[in-house]
């Protein structure tokens, strides 16, 4: 069976987790506890073993997650600086020649 669910973040949102015996994680993109949310829970009779080495796959892919969008923030910082430089440098050079195009 496979199923997709969007959820889209909201700034309050919440992930909270519970260790073992109820071993889960709770995801509520909005914050609210009122909408859609997201609750992962394990077998009551999954070996803690295995129970772990999914939550480490997991973990894996959250921390891609986590450093592609802090990547991909410190790529558009870099840009929206150096536009700013060049803006300033065009301003100035203007400032130079009296204006004149």
């Amino acid at each position: 069976m496979s199923v997709q669910i969007t959820m889209f973040w909201g700034k309050r949102a919440d992930v909270r987790s519970y260790p073992p015996p109820l071993g889960s994680l709770y995801i509520d993109p909005d914050g609210m506890g009122s909408g859609p949310h997201l609750s992962l829970l394990f077998g009551s009779d999954m070996p803690l073993d295995e129970q772990v080495v999914i939550a480490d796959r997991v973990l894996a892919a959250v921390q891609r997650w986590r450093d592609d969008t802090v990547e991909k923030a410190t790529r558009e910082r870099a840009a929206q600086k150096e536009l700013a430089e060049a803006r300033a440098e065009i301003a100035r050079l203007k400032g130079e020649t009296g204006g004149a195009q």
